[in-house]
């Protein structure tokens, strides 16, 4: 993509050169040279189109993350987002960065790649269900911060009960602090007159403020209940509709950390689409629900060339048991006592036309939806729900709830 290549032109000390103070070339005036051209100006003008389209399609939100750095794999490192363009478009991953370590003398951790739509949409699902209900939202808050009533009045008569304490230790001091200073002057005989006073005293007064403490966080309790209720009703009508820059954002302010505590499923472990799954859902077919009868293999054996022992039926069966399983190959070839040639079969079959055929002969079979695959594995997700730094991001703030 250089000057030369595209114009035919090199030029030496051109805008890059080195200036003076007063903006003039050290070295001398630019030069310009002639080359013949490897494009014409037409080619090189296409040339650079398609490109600037590449370089947009790659920077769009398919290629941003809110995620990265919030999701901790089993072996306790994080994963980020990862692309992969030559599986094809929405080929997007999480994957773990123990599987790629800097320092070379350490071995890969294994963990599998996730799929970054659905754990994406998982989260994401999680956080509105929580965020947008209000009384799931008090819950929490009363759980953390206990905000009753009854704690409240107790709280109330402890600081009154307190307040007595600290009049009467005060009254207790003056009096000894007086008989002292009648018998001696010493200010060392006063002090050690009134040193387990004093040290009472302070004990009261820090129970006292710990009280006061409390109870202010308690009286905010209605103001804080206002808050999550102006929350819940932002996030069911803005939430939804979030870019995936925006759910980062509302991510970092919940703190929001994803714990993986399982493997991901074995049909997904490498995160390659299955090609069948992938076929039926393209066509729009449901898929046979189960291994064909006699009856209806009966419609398609002609369509198919003959195998030897049955191994084309079996890669029929193990086609339609992939699609409603999305397992890998492997696990299919063990499961259903297939051989390796089934996926050859598929291959070939949907590179013809056979496959349409057979699934056209097959239209009075029963049939089932395309099941959602399980891409993902156990997890936990943790956050800290602050409604005034959402509601106020500028203003007024207080300590969340997990």
């Amino acid at each position: 993509m250089s000057s030369p290549v595209l114009d035919g032109l090199l030029t030496f000390r051109g805008k890059h050169a080195k200036t003076d103070q007063g903006g003039n070339p050290v070295w001398g005036d630019s030069v310009e040279i002639d080359l013949p051209r490897i494009l014409s100006a037409e080619e090189s003008a296409e040339l650079r189109r398609k490109v600037a389209e590449t370089a947009k399609r790659s920077s769009g939100q398919r290629c941003f993350y809110p995620l990265t750095g919030r999701v901790v794999s089993l072996c306790a490192k994080t994963y980020t987002g990862i692309s992969f363009a030559a599986e094809g478009a929405g080929a997007r991953f999480y994957r773990c960065t123990g599987n790629a370590p800097k320092d070379l003398s350490q071995k890969s951790c294994g963990c599998s790649r996730i799929d970054a739509d659905a754990l994406e949409g998982h989260v994401w699902q999680k956080v509105m269900e929580i965020a947008s209900n209000s009384q799931k939202l008090q819950e929490l808050a009363a759980e953390w911060i206990g905000t009753t009533d009854g704690n409240k009045s107790a709280l109330t008569g402890r600081i009154a009960d307190l307040d007595q304490q600290i009049a009467g230790m005060h009254a207790s001091l003056t009096a000894v602090i007086v008989a002292t200073a009648k018998q001696s002057k010493s200010a060392d005989a006063i002090e050690a007159a009134t040193a387990a006073l004093n040290e009472e005293l302070q004990q009261l007064q820090n129970l006292r403020a710990e009280a006061a403490e409390w109870l202010m966080e308690l009286e905010e309790s209605d103001r804080y209940a206002e808050d999550l209720r102006a929350l819940a009703s932002m996030a069911s009508k803005s939430f939804p509709d979030m870019t995936p820059q925006q759910q980062a954002a509302i991510l970092s302010m919940l703190e929001l950390e994803v714990t993986i505590t399982g493997p991901v499923p074995d049909g997904r472990r490498g995160g390659v689409p299955c090609t069948v799954r992938a076929w039926y859902a393209a066509t729009g077919l449901d898929v046979p629900a189960a291994s064909l009868s006699d009856e209806d293999w009966s419609k398609v054996a002609s369509l198919l060339l003959k195998g030897r022992m049955g191994t084309v039926r079996r890669s029929v069966d193990a086609i339609f048991y992939k699609a409603r399983t999305g397992n890998s190959w492997p696990d299919v070839i063990k499961e259903t006592g297939a051989t390796r040639q089934a996926s050859k079969h598929f291959n070939a079959w949907t590179s013809d036309g056979t496959w349409d055929r057979v699934n056209a002969a097959l239209a009075d079979v029963e049939r089932i939806p395309l099941p959602d695959p399980e891409l993902l594995p156990p997890m936990t997700i943790e956050g800290r729900v602050d409604p005034s730094a959402m509601l106020y991001p500028e203003g007024r703030s207080r300590t969340g709830c997990r």
